[in-house]
């Protein structure tokens, strides 16, 4: 009787779902009803299993507006709380949650009193959305849940890496002020995949590559090993392709703290390679490894007067901020421009978040990432799971590499990068929270 019943409501359901597809179809674009119907289909899902929507959020990223990634967020984390208080669990309480807090209050008070209210707003909602992912993973996800996340950051990365790398292939030059042709003549193509410039793509990358590199250290499975290593060799490719010198040294310094805690007699040896290396690259490659300190290279040059703008700016509004996101910034930018040169952002991080939220902003960012750090520090040398002391270093090293290019970009005007740089936070604090730590 029960199965008879169970049939019945299964067919109930078939004809339900069939009939919302049906009626979307022929009111929303085709497009929209398929996006209504796999909605449909999925939200009763991550009802019962909220990590689900962390995965999907993770695979879909890259390649749809991140509006629907911050709904899908707030979907999932609203799930987890649900369940949560249903089962009458209590919340785990991290050593992120106060600093979080506070950073989430900066930047609803510089919303608030924005330049670009509405605008402002917007952008909270999509950070107010990652900040929740934070607290979902760092609260409940376990090692199997992490490995999960892990692979569906690499599946989701090694896609954009092969849309990157054929655009290279093809000369797909994107926008002409990628590349300076005076200093870099044979550059004729640069990668940017789905993320729309190439170092965004390459702040994606760093971070995907160095998850790919702990994965494949830490795989004990053969074909696992195999598979995450042909993804992990692909994405650097991308990534080499970007020519995003940033990138390439955020790069560097992620693996050289990967090799110092898995086998530090091993950079020597590494060091050596690379220098032996530079006498086998191709020229392009060698011409915009040279660029990097080189000042008549104009992406270097113009950024000096941005920064001299941006800097006069924060004096400004060094305390309340302009407001969070770029469109308050593009509308106060022009007061401060110096010698006609545009910008979007300050090419700085640090001075950006500094203008957008103010000095109280900045410093709880700052606290939240060295708080960030020391959890992955303790869990590296007390945690007694060499998966979870890889997943620190592997993160750490990840961040320290954004951080350093941050230095000469904005890394977190994109909000697809602001998710996954709060990711790597967030499996940090769940690294340390699976208790596998000596007493």
């Amino acid at each position: 009787m029960n199965i008879i019943l169970q049939r019945k409501k299964s067919i109930l359901m078939v004809i339900f779902l069939s009939m919302i597809f049906a009626i979307a179809l022929n009111i929303l674009p085709t497009k929209a009803s398929i996006l209504v119907f796999l909605a449909l289909l999925v939200l009763p899902i991550i009802a019962l299993r909220s990590e689900i929507g962390v995965y999907l959020a993770i695979l879909m990223m890259p390649f749809i507006n991140f509006k629907y990634i911050s709904l899908l967020i707030f979907y999932s984390f609203g799930s987890f709380l649900v369940k949560t208080l249903y089962q009458k669990k209590k919340l785990k309480i991290t050593k992120i949650d106060g600093p979080l807090l506070l950073f989430s209050l900066t930047i609803l008070m510089s919303s608030v009193f924005s330049i670009t209210l509405v605008q402002s707003i917007k952008e909270l909602f999509y950070y107010i959305s990652i900040i929740l992912a934070v607290f979902m993973i760092s609260k409940s996800f376990d090692k199997k849940k992490l490995n999960y996340l892990l692979l569906c950051f690499l599946l989701a990365a090694v896609l954009v890496s092969i849309i990157g790398i054929h655009q290279y292939m093809i000369g797909d030059m994107g926008h002409q002020s990628w590349v300076d042709k005076k200093v870099n003549p044979d550059l004729k193509a640069r990668a940017y995949s789905t993320m729309d410039n190439p170092n965004i793509l390459a702040e994606y990358l760093v971070i995907a590559c160095s998850m790919g590199l702990v994965l494949f250290i830490d795989s004990k499975n053969f074909l696992r090993k195999v598979l995450v290593g042909i993804f992990t060799a692909v994405n650097v490719l991308c990534l080499l392709l970007t020519f995003s010198r940033g990138g390439w040294v955020g790069f560097a310094i992620a693996v050289l703290i990967i090799i110092l805690f898995e086998e530090n007699r091993l950079i020597p040896i590494g060091m050596l390679i690379g220098i032996i290396s530079l006498f086998f690259l191709p020229e392009v490659v060698i011409d915009r490894i040279k660029s990097i300190g080189n000042l008549h290279d104009s992406s270097n040059a113009y950024r000096f007067l941005i920064w001299s703008a941006a800097l006069k700016m924060f004096k400004d509004f060094w305390l309340s901020g302009i407001g969070l996101g770029y469109g308050a910034f593009i509308k106060a930018y022009p007061n401060y421009m110096l010698a006609g040169v545009k910008a979007a952002h300050a090419h700085n991080m640090y001075l950006q978040v500094a203008i957008e939220t103010g000095i109280l902003g900045l410093l709880t960012f700052l606290y939240s990432v060295l708080k960030a750090y020391g959890i992955g520090i303790l869990n590296i040398l007390k945690s007694n799971d060499k998966f979870f002391k890889r997943l620190s270093v592997a993160s750490i090293g990840a961040l320290s590499g954004l951080l350093f290019h941050g230095l000469v970009e904005h890394v977190l005007f994109d909000y697809r990068i602001v998710f996954s740089f709060w990711l790597v936070i967030g499996i940090i604090v769940a690294s340390w929270n699976e208790k596998a730590v000596d007493s």
